[in-house]
């Protein structure tokens, strides 16, 4: 099992939209809004990092919205 954290920098005020489209994402275990420099934190899992990167960059990254994030890979 694969286990990464996504922090999530979006455009001022897309937050709530951000995560509706990722909540019941299959792999996306949790999805909230957080304070500071990132807007919102996904946790992903998944059965490799193959698929892990899928979930990353065919549904994640593809958000409307979503100007950058940054992938923490679990140890």
């Amino acid at each position: 099992m694969t286990k990464a954290f996504v922090a999530i920098h979006c455009e001022t005020g897309r937050e709530s939209h951000i995560i509706k489209k990722l909540e019941g994402v299959k792999g996306i275990k949790n999805v909230t809004g957080v304070l500071g420099l990132y807007d919102v934190i996904v946790e992903v899992e998944s059965e490799d990092s193959s698929t892990l990167e899928k979930i990353i960059t065919g549904h994640i990254r593809k958000v409307p919205h979503v100007l950058s994030t940054m992938t923490l890979i679990t140890v």
